[in-house]
């Protein structure tokens, strides 16, 4: 069968969405739409969460050195205190920054590749080369 609206003629299968379909896509705009706040600045319900964690992040970060401290913060200060002991706690988190498995060699020799290009970048600012002068 098919279905005319508007001046247009689909199949009547596009009218059989699933609510979980619907309900993704819904999901989806309020994503966007929390997003686009965040980005310009303006407050929404949907970008609240995001507000308070980097509210959150904001204030942790400000008491991480000082004497003053409350239950939320505990963790992060531990946390700041001993990194490696939470690293040990979870390998799996630790181990891409250790470089674990056959990645080190190649991981190196990108480093050196990069520093060698930023060296030659800095070369190229040292030229006393005018393009107007």
């Amino acid at each position: 069968q098919q279905v005319y609206q508007d001046g247009s003629v689909f199949a009547a299968a596009v009218l059989d969405i699933k609510d979980e379909v619907l309900i993704s896509k819904f999901l989806a705009g309020i994503a966007n739409m929390a997003a686009f706040s965040r980005e310009v600045g303006i407050p929404t319900e949907a970008g609240l969460p995001h507000a308070f964690g980097n509210a959150f992040r904001n204030v942790a970060a400000l008491i991480a050195d000082a004497d003053f401290t409350f239950k939320e913060v505990e963790e992060v200060k531990k946390f700041l205190e001993d990194p490696e002991a939470y690293a040990a706690a979870n390998p799996v988190a630790a181990a891409p920054a250790a470089g674990g498995g056959g990645g080190g060699a190649a991981a190196g020799a990108a480093k050196k590749e990069e520093k060698k290009a930023v060296e030659e970048e800095e070369e190229e600012e040292d030229m006393d080369f005018d393009l107007f002068g």
